[in-house]
């Protein structure tokens, strides 16, 4: 009997991963290229939006100051973005206070885990700015050679 709960706990824990996030994995270039707006932003407010109606699943909505615009065009003041509640959805853990690199389309109004959207540490910001806007450069020649 101690072998068979033994068992079937670990089949439950395996069942409880597979239904996490999955994606590939893909590089900064990558994530740059796909992404039409990035920007460092800093959280100011989150909340979760409880299952409604209107949607299938609660997500939180988030309120970010925007710091420093890295692709595309100027961001407002103050941006409300959109992510699943994490697991399974592909959400981003949204901490008020600290500060995101935001990857995102034009007409995109959430983010999630696959775009390259992270939490950034105030030592990683110019480092990884250097890199993200090296990357767009790069971007930028390869379409001019085309």
């Amino acid at each position: 009997m101690k072998y068979f709960l033994l068992a079937f706990t670990s089949l439950l824990l395996a069942a409880a991963d597979s239904s996490a996030c999955s994606f590939p994995i893909s590089t900064l270039d990558q994530q740059v290229e796909r992404a039409d707006e990035i920007f460092i932003a800093t959280l100011v407010e989150a909340k979760v939006i409880p299952k409604s109606e209107r949607t299938e699943w609660p997500y939180i909505e988030g309120r970010f100051e925007t710091k420093r615009v890295l692709k595309g065009r100027e961001q407002p003041k103050i941006i409300t973005l959109t992510t699943g509640l994490g697991r399974g959805d592909c959400g981003i853990g949204m901490s008020v206070s600290y500060k995101y690199v935001i990857f995102k389309g034009t007409k995109d109004t959430g983010i999630d885990d696959p775009s390259g959207t992270q939490l950034i540490e105030d030592f990683q910001e110019e480092e990884l700015s250097a890199k993200i806007q090296a990357a767009v450069r790069r971007q930028r020649n390869m379409q001019k050679q085309k």
